[in-house]
Formats: C-alpha cells, sequence, structure tokens
C-alpha cells in the first residue's frame, strides 16, 4: 500500500498489515484503536462489531480487536475473536506475512488460557515458537509484527499466579538477538530512532517491568518523550500526555508529590478535551483517580477499601473492567491484609460481600481460575497474595507483582 493512503494521524502499530484493507477499513480500525487508548472501550467495540465479516477476520482487525477484549477484561470475547481469526489467517492468507500474525494469535490464545484457566502449556509452546522465529534477528531488523511477538514473549510469563514454579521459564533466551539484560531497551531505542514510536510505546510497559529500578523506569519514559519532535505522522500530543500519565502514577507510588503534580499538569495539558467538543476521554480521569488513590497509599494515609471500592464503581460505570477488578482486589487486600489497620474492623460479611462482587465480575469476564484464586484469598487471616489478573493502568496489561518469572528469563 503506498503511504498516501494512511490517514494523516496513525495510532496503530501493525501498519505493515494495513494493506489487507481498504482507506474506509484504516480509517475505522485507526479511529477504533485511538478509542481503545483512551479507554472509551464502548465505542471501540462498537466499530470492531461493525466491521463487515470480511474485514473483521484481517489480520491487523482480528489483532487489534483482541488487544482490545484483553485490555478490558473480557476474555472470553477475546478467545473467541482470536480463536476465528487464527482460523482464517491460516486458511485464507498466504503470502509472505501469514506466519507472523498467526504466531502472534497463538500466543495470544496462550495468554488467554492462562487468564481464563490456569494453564500454561500453550505458553511455553508459544514462547518456544517465537524464539525460533525471532532468536537470531538483530534489533534494528524487526518489522512491527515481530515487535508485537516481543512484546509478547515477555508478557506471557507475567500471566503465571505468584508462586507458581516458573523453573521451567528460565532457560528462555533472551531476544532480540543481540539482546543483554537490556535488549528490550536496545530495541525500544531503534524504534524511537526510526520513528517508530507507537511501537515504542508499545514496548514501553513490557521494558519497564523488566527494568532494575525505578530510575532506570524514569529514564526509559523520559528518553520516549525526548523523540517527540514534529513533524511526524505518529500522535505526538497523546505519546507525550500517556508518557506524562505513566510519569505521574510512578511518582505517585514513590510518594513524590512534586513531580506527580508536574507530570499530571503535563498530562492534562496533552490530554483534556475541549469541554465542547464531542470527543471525549477516560484516560486522563481514570489514570488521575488512581495516581491519587496511590499518592495517598505512599503517604500512609490509606486509601481505605471503601476509596477503592468507590473506584471499582466509578469503573464498571465506564465499563473499564481491568480497572474495576484492580480496585476491587486493593479494596479486599485491604481488608484482610495483616498489615492493614483497617482489617480488624471489618466484618466477615462485609468481606464475603466484596469477594463474591469480585468473583462475579470474573465470572462474567470469563475466569474460571481467577474465582479460584480469589476464593483461596478471602478469610479471616487470609493470604493477601495479589491475583494473575490484576493488572495496573501504568503499565497497561502487564501485571503487577508478576515479575518474578520475567526476571528469570535473565538468569
Amino acid at each position: 500500500m503506498d503511504a498516501v493512503a494512511y490517514p494523516q494521524m496513525v495510532y496503530g502499530s501493525l501498519l505493515s498489515l494495513y494493506h489487507h484493507l481498504d482507506l474506509p477499513s484504516i480509517l475505522l480500525l485507526e479511529k477504533a484503536i485511538l478509542q481503545r487508548n483512551i479507554r472509551n472501550y464502548s465505542e471501540s467495540l462498537a466499530i470492531f462489531d461493525a466491521f463487515p465479516a470480511s474485514t473483521a477476520v484481517k489480520p491487523a482487525v482480528v489483532l487489534e480487536h483482541t488487544w482490545t477484549l484483553i485490555a478490558q477484561y473480557r476474555f472470553r470475547e477475546a478467545r473467541g475473536v482470536a480463536e476465528q481469526g487464527l482460523l482464517r489467517c491460516c486458511t485464507t492468507i498466504h503470502d509472505d506475512d501469514d506466519y507472523g500474525p498467526a504466531t502472534l494469535l497463538r500466543a495470544l490464545l496462550a495468554g488467554l488460557d492462562t487468564l481464563m484457566d490456569g494453564g500454561t502449556s500453550r505458553c511455553l509452546e508459544s514462547l518456544q515458537e517465537i524464539n525460533d522465529w525471532l532468536g537470531t534477528v538483530p534489533a534494528i531488523e524487526f518489522t512491527d509484527v515481530q515487535v508485537w511477538a516481543v512484546n509478547l514473549y515477555y508478557y506471557l510469563p507475567t500471566l503465571l499466579q505468584s508462586g507458581t514454579d516458573t523453573s521451567q521459564f528460565n532457560d528462555i533466551p533472551l531476544i532480540p538477538a543481540d539482546s543483554t539484560s537490556s535488549g528490550i531497551t536496545i530495541l525500544r531505542k531503534h524504534l524511537q530512532r526510526a520513528g517508530r514510536l507507537n511501537e515504542a510505546l508499545f514496548l514501553l510497559d513490557t521494558e519497564m517491568a523488566l527494568l532494575p529500578s525505578k530510575d532506570a523506569e524514569i529514564a526509559a519514559m523520559e528518553s520516549i518523550r525526548s523523540f517527540c519532535i514534529e513533524p511526524s505522522t505518529q500522535p505526538l500530543t497523546y505519546i507525550e500526555g500517556s508518557v506524562a500519565l505513566k510519569l505521574a502514577l510512578l511518582y505517585a507510588e514513590l510518594g513524590d508529590d512534586e513531580g506527580y503534580r508536574e507530570e499530571m499538569f503535563n498530562a492534562a495539558a496533552a490530554l483534556s478535551v475541549p469541554k465542547d467538543s464531542e470527543f471525549s476521554s477516560n484516560l486522563l480521569r481514570t489514570d488521575t483517580w488512581l495516581a491519587r488513590l496511590e499518592l495517598a497509599r505512599a503517604g500512609g494515609e490509606g486509601p481505605g477499601a471503601e476509596a477503592w471500592e468507590g473506584f471499582a464503581d466509578y469503573a464498571a460505570k465506564v465499563g473499564d473492567y481491568r480497572i474495576e477488578a484492580k480496585a476491587l482486589t486493593e479494596a479486599l487486600e485491604t481488608m484482610i491484609s495483616p498489615d492493614s489497620e483497617e482489617a480488624e474492623d471489618v466484618s466477615p460479611e462485609n468481606r464475603e460481600r466484596l469477594r463474591e462482587r469480585l468473583d462475579g465480575l470474573y465470572a462474567r469476564l470469563g475466569s474460571s481460575f481467577h474465582r479460584s484464586v480469589t476464593r483461596r484469598r478471602g478469610g479471616s487471616g487470609g493470604e493477601a497474595r495479589r491475583p494473575v489478573q490484576e493488572v495496573g493502568a501504568r503499565r497497561g496489561v502487564v501485571m503487577y507483582g508478576q515479575q518474578s518469572a520475567l526476571r528469570s528469563l535473565q538468569a
């Protein structure tokens, strides 16, 4: 496809697959991706659902649709989309980019197996498949599809439940081929220099999960922001605002009020929508709310279970089930943690009510595995272990508290 056929501003990171689509479909796909990125999930999924059947199974559409459903924690629906896409990908597309999308779909399905049922065998198979494909490819040669594969390669181990034996992952080599412990950083920096900022941002959460310190995370985020230079077809304002939100949340977790306020100002300047605009965004409000809760926690002032449940109520209202699950988990953890002053004053009935709400949420979304985890966590003196699916907004869909398996890849 000629470059002139692309929209003026591009939010997607799988442009090499757009040649399967006509221009109207590309424009709609880009709109769906933008709506997902700013947490307007209902608007995004409405676009995906409206695609004609012949377009809905194209690789770029299937992959972005599946990723959107996973971001919203709609696991059962994500599995259905990915399975149908894989079937069509393997039977109707026979050109040179057949293998890459099929590999990505198999990896996404492997992750969904873990999210829904706790299975790990398909994750191991996908990790081996991706390594066989990319194990000898240097960072400078990576295509956009291969960047997605690297992201999934390091994402899959994070889905393992904390406490699960991860020794089976210890011998999986790092990729790209020229990787040291900073291989993802090498790839991200190459993407920045090449002007591929959407892909660099896509890798950033995975990279931060591998970095050894908060200072290194800050440096990575500042690095990508430094490449937001006009002119560019990349959405620089969105990228700058997203990075500012990630930094604000990080500073909040560190209890750095000044850094938090500065980056929140930067984020608001980049991402605020005029009041008279038909355009809206849940991104700024959701991440601001989360950062304030984290800042209060860092300052030793809470927040309590009531505050977290209020955040969960908001997330449920806007259809952000991932954030709802995180907030409910934090509320439940506050109720049962032996380190929480609030735990002694919470009635067993209130704990049970909250646990049933969290279980019910995951039942609707298609995760029987999560319900077995939360059931082990909720009794008196119960273990305050975070469930496998809990996700923090700063790390996108990389699991909070599940980085030991990732780090074991560097052993």
